[in-house]
């Protein structure tokens, strides 16, 4: 697992456990609150009832008629009261009233618990002693209707009755909690719903930040994994941040170590090619400081002339594929006719053609433009058509074949040399590497090729060799479009 998605599994192992903590303490919260509000509008409750009863005896209704008829005529009253979800449509609250044994005096449900001892229950106990006095029972084998995985229970809540300053009874009002329940059921569903969304939206959040800021991370693995493989790509566009500042410090690494590389192979690769040519100089230089004949003067002063054009034509090719070899991409792109460039080439070299003794077979089957840089798809053209030159006997026919292949444009040469040994394979497109010329046995600059090929990858295109027996076929393909 990545450090990335090992970040990514940890934020969202925090956030989905930090919100179920929240969501478990608030839930627990949430039932006490609402129990608390519960509890205290049936103080209220207990002790309006209990002036009412004390009321009721100093006028000597000592059975407390009054206040059964009204119970009475409560049990029957019908009424509708929407609570925001819940319809109320009922009373469900219970009285009895106690002496100041904890005998029950007065049971508004038809009487059923009078003369019964409450003394030991807690409302009656502790409002008795002066205390606050409150009880919850539950009902065994009771569901509340509010909340079907809770039990029913009943909350009791009791007031002090008072002759004067003393305390003579107690009147305790009872209330089931399912509307209570119903209450906190659906608060805790609401909670567990924001909290359910709060979860996706908090992940959802931390995977864009981490699409965010892996998708950069990932660009400069694959521009790395690019680099060492030799490929000219484009640096990624990272961004003015401390990820694009890492790309831009990686690009300069890139082009420090390249550039260090570019000059000690070339250093090597200079100094074994220019040293033929100038041992050639030095020595015909030499000769001629001694008393030669004047044909062999000329002969050594052609020597020199010819080395030193060898040289110069060398660093002049050597220049271009340093300055091609540099480009990462192609700053103005034009579009460009491959027939035309064709028809070019061959018409420049007519004349060392006829020379040679060769014929060139022109096949230009009608193709689309292709886009890139003029110049370097012309010299890329330039040198397969030479090598094709080169490597051709006298009295043979070099073809050159245009075609348009899937979305790319196919500029075929083909030669009737002696092709390439099997034990070259990729080497021809190594810089300098060349094979002798079957009418000298001299060699190239072995520039040709390697600057083909960079020409060929500059404008996402290939180059291929093939041998035909006779011959050798090279093929350039360069996409129609570019973007």
């Amino acid at each position: 697992m990545s450090i990335r998605a090992r970040i990514f599994f940890v934020f969202a192992t925090a956030v989905i456990i930090g919100f179920s903590l929240l969501a478990y303490w608030i839930s627990k919260d949430v039932a006490d609150r609402y129990s608390e509000s519960f509890e205290e509008i049936m103080v209220d409750t207990a002790n309006l009832l209990a002036e009412v009863i004390t009321t009721d005896l100093n006028s000597g209704d000592t059975a407390m008629q009054q206040l059964d008829d009204a119970f009475q005529r409560l049990q029957l009253r019908r009424f509708s009261a929407q609570i925001y979800e819940l319809e109320k449509t009922s009373v469900d609250i219970q009285v009895y009233v106690t002496d100041d044994k904890g005998i029950v005096i007065f049971d508004t449900d038809n009487g059923r618990a009078v003369g019964e001892d409450y003394s030991e229950w807690n409302d009656v106990h502790e409002t008795l002693i002066g205390k606050y006095g409150a009880r919850a029972t539950p009902v065994p084998g009771e569901i509340s209707t509010g909340d079907s995985t809770q039990r029913l229970t009943i909350a009791y809540v009791a007031a002090p009755i008072y002759n004067q300053d003393r305390i003579i009874g107690s009147v305790t009002v009872a209330k089931p909690k399912n509307n209570i329940d119903h209450f906190v059921a659906k608060a805790k569903y609401n909670l567990m719903l924001a909290v359910i969304i709060s979860i996706v939206m908090a992940l959802l959040l931390g995977f864009t930040l981490y699409i965010w800021v892996s998708r950069p991370l990932q660009a400069l693995v694959d521009y790395a994994h690019s680099v060492g493989r030799g490929e000219r790509i484009t640096p990624p566009q990272l961004g003015n941040n401390e990820i694009g500042k890492v790309g831009d410090a990686m690009e300069g690494m890139r082009q420090s170590l390249e550039d260090k590389q570019y000059v000690e192979r070339y250093v090597q690769s200079l100094t074994h090619e220019i040293k033929s040519p100038l041992t050639a100089i030095h020595a015909a230089a030499e000769l001629l400081g001694r008393d030669l004949p004047a044909d062999k003067r000329t002969q050594f002063v052609n020597t020199i002339v010819k080395e030193t054009d060898r040289l110069n034509d060398f660093a002049n090719q050597l220049l271009q594929l340093a300055a091609l070899e540099k480009r990462q991409r192609i700053e103005n792109p034009e579009s460009i006719s491959v027939e035309a460039l064709a028809k070019d080439i061959v018409e420049t070299h007519t004349l060392e053609c006829e020379s040679r003794h060769l014929k060139v077979a022109l096949n230009l089957t009608e193709s689309p433009e292709i886009h890139g840089d003029r110049f370097l798809i012309r010299q890329a053209i330039d040198n397969l058509f030479r090598n094709a030159i080169e490597m051709s006997p006298s009295d043979s026919t070099i073809t050159f074949d245009i075609h348009p292949q899937d979305d790319s444009v196919s500029i075929e040469i083909l030669d009737e040399g002696p092709g390439i040994p099997d034990y070259v394979g990729d080497r021809v497109f190594e810089r300098f590497f060349s094979l002798p010329r079957p009418d000298t046995g001299r060699k190239g600059t072995g520039l040709g090729l390697n600057f083909a090929r960079e020409v060929a990858q500059l404008h996402d295109g290939l180059l291929v060799l093939e041998n035909r027996h006779p011959g050798t076929c090279a093929r350039l393909l360069l996409p129609v479009s570019r973007i």
